[in-house]
């Protein structure tokens, strides 16, 4: 397996962009946890709290794998999509979805979420555009990306659309790969 150095992929990727960027980073399977954990990591550690939609993993397992890897928990919130629980008010920095195909209710907790940290340097990461479209129809999911990141822009604030090389239909990755910045390919 060839070694790859994501934090220098993603600094080559990230060169001439502006300040609110919006990207859309791709990888293969083999590498999808690693580059997710490490595209947190790398902006955490430059002074951005993250917001992120998980559509592959509870919150439980995320903040273990952040801990393990020196990541700031305190700096990110988890729009957790898969455990489907209540938040019992131990971890303030979780929001439990209830459910992946409702995509007008994750649309207005991601408002709030992202409300929450206005003024403060922040980026938003979807976890996997290739999940959550298993969870809704692509043409839908098409408009709830495109209206998501038009307010982003509004706002003037960062996201990371994450996908998996080759798993995503073709026509919706045009349609989201036009909407953003840069395509980040990892991993390659």
């Amino acid at each position: 397996m060839v070694e790859i150095n994501i934090e220098k992929e993603l600094e080559n990727g990230m060169n001439d962009l502006s300040e609110n960027w919006i990207i859309l980073l791709e990888t293969n399977v083999e590498n999808a946890l690693e580059v997710s954990m490490k595209s947190v990591k790398f902006f955490v550690e430059r002074g951005m709290s993250a917001v992120v939609l998980s559509s592959n993993r509870p919150y439980t397992n995320l903040l273990d794998i952040y801990k393990k890897n020196n990541i700031d928990t305190e700096k990110v919130i988890i729009l957790d999509g898969v455990s489907r629980g209540k938040n019992n008010g131990k971890n303030k920095n979780v929001v439990f979805l209830d459910n992946l195909n409702d995509l007008t209710d994750i649309s207005i907790i991601l408002n709030e979420t992202l409300q929450k940290l206005k003024g403060k340097r922040s980026f938003l990461l979807i976890d996997s555009i290739t999940s959550m479209l298993i969870y809704n129809d692509p043409r839908v999911f098409a408009k709830f990306i495109h209206s998501v990141l038009v307010k982003m822009r509004i706002n003037n604030e960062s996201g990371i659309l994450f996908s998996l090389e080759d798993e995503t239909k073709k026509e919706i990755r045009a349609e989201i790969a036009q909407l953003c910045d840069r395509v980040i390919k990892i991993g390659k």
